[in-house]
């Protein structure tokens, strides 16, 4: 991985730490997941609290979003990947995970439609 990506993995780990301790001090586990292809791209987030999820708002967060889509951007468009997807963990003792799929790009969704738990799921 070049020194480049390696800061934008960085970069999104922090900012995504940083807006969800915002909203809660004591969360367990916050994940982000982005996808892009050609024009599309989206975004979702949520994080978990000892016995409960929530989904983060993208109207209520709107510049946590407009940051880590434009870092994500920059990052796929160094790996020069598109289509793909990418998955965020961090847990609350600072530890981080990301995760990239360029096939399955209905994988780790995140959504409390539909039976959803409202974390990644495969």
């Amino acid at each position: 991985m070049k020194d480049r990506e390696t800061d934008l993995i960085f970069q999104l780990a922090g900012n995504l730490v940083k807006a969800i301790r915002k909203l809660e001090p004591q969360f367990e586990s916050a994940f982000y997941r982005f996808f892009v292809e050609d024009y599309q791209l989206e975004s979702c987030s949520s994080y978990t609290v000892p016995g409960d999820v929530f989904i983060v708002s993208a109207l209520d967060q709107d510049e946590f979003f407009v940051s880590m889509n434009d870092i994500c951007l920059k990052l796929m468009q160094e790996m020069e990947k598109s289509p793909g997807l990418l998955l965020i963990t961090v847990h609350k003792n600072f530890d981080y995970k990301i995760e990239f799929e360029y096939e399955n790009m209905n994988k780790w969704n995140i959504s409390l439609l539909d039976g959803g738990i409202g974390i990644p799921t495969e």
